[in-house]
């Protein structure tokens, strides 16, 4: 016991045992182990968010590149469409449209399919010299798909479309023109039977590439697929179709006494042009911002041009061909 309480004694005025931190080199070593974490975290993220830039960019031009494409296709297959005519197609009334292409050239349904190549034959009209950057030019034109009911008041100074199984004719707005001489012939008309008739809205689209999507004075300037498009007034009038479109070629087939082939539109006869039957077409798209650390030499093959780039902008080339229905 004697022994067992001198034991305790010691123990209870023993000075209590210090407790130890961090040495200073103990913290510096925490310290840079914390920082590269930190650091690769930081790199981690850096290169998640550009790998993010880089997809929302691709993602960008491929859907406005796939969008011009359908909406071409679209417009294309439409060309040509007059209602119930198939032939005599006329133009009536004196109306010209602003900022018209040339004289008549918006009404020239008869027309359904032209263009240029790799040139601006509008530069003194329709499209000015600064609003063109390169490329094909294509003319589409057809009657609105949506007839107008006989009872529905037509606007004025507006190019619309009369459609009879005789004849169809072009004129202006709200008047609407008698019937086709065909449907007045009494050869037409039997057991109480009327020859139909279909009023529609002129269309006429010229499209083209720009240098610029909203204005001449962006910064930087992306192209953007355009077109001259007709409109109240009648007025041929811009309208964006598509941004980051930098070029459009276009080739047509022509079917001729010789057979049919593809051509370019310096090569399609005047006369020939009511005689294509399908369209092949090639557009370009291009991302709107260059990418940091990318260089693109690709050479891009469209019909009769082949282009080469040197710069930092991502590209994707989106070929069609539609035949022509109408």
């Amino acid at each position: 016991m004697t022994a067992m309480r001198t034991f305790m004694q010691s123990r209870r005025h023993r000075p209590p045992s210090r407790v130890e931190g961090f040495s200073l080199i103990e913290l510096m070593v925490a310290l840079t182990i914390g920082l590269i974490i930190v650091a690769g975290m930081l790199a981690s993220y850096a290169t998640s968010s550009a790998s993010n830039r880089t997809n929302a960019r691709v993602a960008e031009f491929q859907t406005n590149g796939r969008f011009a494409t359908d909406f071409l296709r679209r417009e294309l297959q439409h060309s040509g469409f007059a209602g119930l005519t198939w032939t005599n197609l006329t133009l009536t009334g004196t109306t010209a449209a602003t900022n018209d292409c040339d004289v008549g050239f918006a009404a020239k349904i008869a027309e359904p399919i032209s263009g240029a190549n790799d040139s601006n034959p509008f530069s003194g009209s329709c499209i000015p010299t600064a609003n063109y950057a390169r490329g094909d030019i294509l003319v589409v034109r057809r009657a609105g798909l949506d007839a107008k009911p006989t009872t529905e008041t037509l606007l004025a100074n507006t190019l619309y479309f009369r459609s009879d199984y005789g004849q169809g004719s072009v004129y202006p707005g709200p008047t609407r023109p008698g019937q086709g001489v065909a449907c007045t012939d009494p050869a037409w008309k039997f057991d109480g039977w009327q020859c139909p008739v279909a009023d529609y809205v002129l269309a006429t689209d010229v499209y083209y590439i720009s240098p610029w999507t909203n204005a001449a004075s962006e910064s930087p300037k992306v192209p953007a697929l355009y077109r001259m498009t007709l409109g109240a007034g009648p007025a041929m009038s811009a309208q964006l179709v598509a941004s980051g479109i930098e070029n459009m070629q276009v080739q047509y087939a022509v079917k001729t006494a010789t057979g049919t082939r593809y051509q370019e539109a310096s090569a399609v006869a005047a006369s020939d042009w009511t005689n294509v039957v399908a369209v092949r077409l090639w557009l370009l798209a291009r991302s709107a911002d260059a990418e940091p650390g990318y260089t693109n030499t690709t050479t891009y093959t469209m019909g009769d041009q082949t282009v080469t780039v040197n710069d930092h902008f991502q590209r994707q080339l989106f070929p069609l061909v539609v035949q022509l229905r109408n």
